[in-house]
């Protein structure tokens, strides 16, 4: 491994990004050219522009927990951003060790909804190293960027896959219940069957505001697939007849939780 500085004029290079570099002196290196970017993960910043946060990424994994909490809305909106990226996504149930019946029956019941939309949903346990295997399959010959809310467990997931790697490990605020940032750069971890996991800093609030309706509305796998038998083909799925996807939700073939965040994130 080598530490090499970009010349000034390319942009911020992100974890994933792909270089070329020159060799200047026995020790030091220099970026020269950035290779074009595939599968870019990336939110606005403050003015509104498009701020890469990771490069050349096969998937998302979306890891969430009991504690702090399971929130479908924050998910769906990962789920967003990787369909819109243009690559594939994991939904990561991490600490069910701490998940009580009632909540387990609920999360059993989500990762149904999400399984049928086309997303694997694996539940793991980083205090007991057998219950990491689900994940570790689906991880195999992937790129994989790790994301969700600050506490979920992040970081714990990367140090049991890695165990020699020097990773700051956080616990969750006992006064606020929110998770402490314990990353606050992105790093690139190989692991053996040849995949690669990027560890990000933590999102409390990941915003898809800036996204058409349209946009968000192909962002739902399951709601585009049922939008192609829609009567209009702009059908909004809130007040037009014939609509499949209102059918659906009445039928019980579609989660009614998660056409109501479709709704939340389309403003309609």
């Amino acid at each position: 491994m080598h530490r090499a500085l970009p010349l000034q004029k390319l942009p911020l290079l992100v974890a994933g990004d792909r270089v070329i570099c020159e060799q200047y002196d026995q020790t030091s290196y220099r970026v020269l050219e950035l290779v074009q970017r595939d599968g870019v993960l990336s939110r606005k910043d403050r003015r509104g522009h498009d701020k890469a946060m990771a490069a050349n990424v096969s998937h998302l994994a979306i890891v969430c927990a009991p504690k702090p909490g399971i929130e479908t809305l924050l998910i769906d909106q990962f789920c967003v951003a990787a369909e819109r990226a243009g690559i594939g996504a994991i939904i990561v149930i991490n600490k069910t060790d701490l998940l009580l019946k009632d909540e387990r029956e609920t999360s059993e019941r989500m990762a149904v909804a999400y399984r049928q939309a086309g997303y694997p949903v694996v539940f793991v346990d980083t205090k007991n190293p057998d219950k990491l295997a689900p994940f570790i399959d689906e991880l195999n010959g992937k790129t994989v960027v790790l994301v969700g809310a600050s506490g979920v467990g992040k970081s714990s997931i990367v140090q049991k896959l890695l165990p020699d790697q020097s990773i700051r490990i956080g616990a969750v605020s006992k006064a606020t219940g929110l998770g402490a940032h314990t990353t606050t750069v992105t790093f690139w971890y190989e692991l053996d069957n040849g995949a690669a996991i990027i560890d990000s800093p933590g999102v409390r609030q990941f915003s898809v505001s800036h996204l058409s309706p349209s946009d968000v509305r192909q962002g739902f796998r399951d709601i585009a697939g049922l939008a192609n038998t829609c009567r209009f083909s702009d059908c909004s799925h809130v007040v037009e007849p014939a609509c499949a996807v209102v059918d659906a939700v009445k039928q019980g073939t579609l989660a009614e939780w998660r056409y109501q965040n479709y709704r939340k994130l389309a403003n309609v």
